[in-house]
C-alpha cells in the first residue's frame, strides 16, 4: 500500500471501484474478524458508499487547506523517498533524528534506497538531501489494524542549513476540539492519483475517541495508540500525506496514519498518538544514536 493507506479493504476497494471500475453497482466484502466477532460477507452499494466516503466532486479541494511554504511552516517538515520516488512525510526531531509512519516502510525495508529531503517546499525542488543511516519501526505495529504506526530514522549525516527547523515531541493531553496543523504532498481530492507538487496545510480539530471509535465500526478498529481529527466532509488529510506531522504550538503531537477517503463526511482522519508512543520513540532515539 501507498502512504496514508485509504486504509481497510473497503476503502481500498471503493476508491478503486470509483476510478477504474464505474461500471459496478455493488461489492461484497468478506470483513475480518473484529472485538472477537467472527468475519463476515457484506454487500455495499457503490453509489450509497461514496456519498459517505468520497468527497462531493464540486469541492475543488477537498482537504479544505491553502498552500503554504516549509519556512512558513516552520522548516520542520521532510519529504521521504525510497528509490527516487516519494512516499511519506517526516518530522525533524533532532539534526540527524526524523519522526515517521511504521505503514512507510512496508515493502521498503532497505534502509541504503530511502533519503530524506529537508527544505523543500514543491516536490520538484532538491532540497537538502541525506541518505537514511538505519530506522526503527514499532515491534507493536499491526499492518491489519495500523496500531502504533511510528518510525524513527537516523540520517547519515545531519540535516542543517538555511530554513530548517525541528519540533519537540508532545507534551500534553489532546482534548476534543483542540486545533492542530497537518501539512504534506497528499492529494487535494479522494479520486486523485499520486502526490501534489505543492505543499499545503490545513488546520484540523481533535475528534472525541469514542465518536472516532463509533463512526469506524465495523470497518477499522481504533486502538488507543491513535487519534482522530478533521472537519468532516470539509478538512482532512490524504493519501502521500503519511508520515508527516499533526502540530500543536510547535511540538508534534500526531502523525498522519490512515483513514477512509480523504474529507469524508462520517470518517476522520486517524493519527498515531505522539504522547502515546512517547516513550518507544524516546528510546528509538536513544538506542539509533548509539549506532553512529
Amino acid at each position: 500500500m501507498t502512504c496514508r493507506l485509504v486504509c481497510c479493504v473497503l476503502a481500498c476497494t471503493l476508491i478503486s471501484v470509483h476510478v477504474y471500475g464505474q461500471e459496478q453497482d455493488k461489492i461484497v466484502l468478506s470483513l475480518p474478524a473484529l472485538s472477537g466477532q467472527p468475519g463476515q460477507n457484506h454487500t455495499f452499494y457503490v453509489s450509497q458508499l461514496a456519498k459517505i466516503v468520497l468527497p462531493s466532486p464540486q469541492e475543488t479541494r477537498v482537504v479544505g487547506g491553502q498552500v503554504t511554504t516549509n519556512t512558513k511552516l516552520g522548516g520542520y517538515l521532510t519529504a521521504l523517498f525510497y528509490e527516487n520516488e516519494f512516499v511519506c512525510g517526516g518530522t525533524l526531531l533532532k539534526d540527524n533524528i526524523v519522526l515517521t509512519a511504521a505503514h512507510c516502510f512496508l515493502g521498503r525495508m532497505q534502509a541504503s534506497e530511502w533519503i530524506v529531503a529537508g527544505g523543500m517546499s514543491t516536490l520538484n525542488q532538491k532540497g537538502i538531501r541525506r541518505h537514511v543511516k538505519d530506522f526503527i519501526l514499532s515491534e507493536q505495529f499491526r499492518e491489519d489494524d495500523m496500531n502504533m504506526d511510528v518510525a524513527v530514522i537516523l540520517l547519515k549525516t545531519p540535516l542543517t542549513g538555511k530554513n530548517i527547523g525541528k519540533l519537540s515531541l508532545c507534551s500534553v493531553g489532546l482534548k476534543p476540539g483542540v486545533e492542530l496543523v497537518v501539512s504534506g504532498w497528499g492529494m487535494t481530492n479522494a479520486r486523485g492519483r499520486g502526490p501534489q507538487s505543492l505543499l499545503r496545510t490545513v488546520t484540523v480539530p481533535i475528534i472525541h475517541r469514542k465518536n472516532c471509535r463509533a463512526a469506524y465500526q465495523p470497518m477499522a478498529k481504533i486502538t488507543d495508540s491513535m487519534i482522530c481529527a478533521a472537519v468532516l466532509g470539509n478538512k482532512d488529510a490524504c493519501t502521500f500525506d503519511s508520515g508527516g506531522p499533526m502540530v500543536f504550538k510547535k511540538q508534534v503531537c500526531g502523525i498522519v496514519s490512515f483513514g477512509i477517503g480523504c474529507a469524508s463526511k462520517r470518517y476522520p482522519g486517524v493519527y498515531t498518538d505522539v504522547l502515546y508512543v512517547k516513550p518507544f520513540i524516546e528510546k528509538s532515539i536513544k538506542a539509533l544514536l548509539a549506532r553512529r
